[in-house]
């Protein structure tokens, strides 16, 4: 009794990992990336020119106002030299001195002129050639009451003291040559 079984032993077919096949590339591939490689080296040169040509206008600006500026202050000092010119024209000194020179002399009453009610206020008089004009130049100070000099009781006290400042009439004839 013996029978063998007849064991069959074939193959079962077993399923294999599916592998992607390779494959050559072809040369147009290599040709667009050559193409893009290209593109951004472009674009890289053209940006840093770009940022070169900013940074120089930027220098030059530089340059440029700082030249302006000089010129501004050259400008600042020579209108402060003329202002102060023009305030030592205008100072009565100077204008009492051209008026002596043009033969003028103070008026001894004024009159004016009133437009709106069209009338003359005041009583005016021929002036005198014999007076000339007075003209205070810059005012001085007097002591303060009790001390002996403002500054020597402002320095004692140690604290500042206001102090009364009084114009006295010392008169600065300027140029005697009268026209007659």
């Amino acid at each position: 009794m013996s029978q063998l079984h007849a064991i069959d032993v074939s193959p079962v077919p077993t399923r294999r990992p599916i592998r992607p096949t390779l494959t050559v590339v072809p040369s147009r591939y290599v040709a667009r990336q050559f193409g893009f490689i290209v593109v951004l080296g472009v674009t890289l040169i053209v940006g840093l020119l770009a940022a070169l040509m900013v940074n120089t206008a930027l220098a030059k600006g530089t340059y440029v106002r700082g030249a302006l500026v000089g010129e501004s202050n050259i400008l600042a000092d020579r209108q402060e030299v003329l202002t102060h010119e023009l305030d030592q024209l205008r100072a009565p000194a100077a204008l009492a001195t051209k008026a002596l020179k043009l033969g003028m002399v103070p008026a001894q009453s004024p009159a004016f002129i009133n437009l709106s009610a069209g009338t003359v206020v005041g009583v005016a008089q021929a002036a005198k050639s014999d007076k000339a004009f007075t003209v205070i130049t810059a005012p001085t100070l007097g002591p303060v009451k009790g001390t002996k000099s403002a500054k020597t009781s402002a320095a004692s006290k140690g604290t500042k003291t206001a102090t009364k400042t009084t114009a006295k009439a010392g008169a600065t004839s300027g140029a005697t040559d009268k026209k007659d």
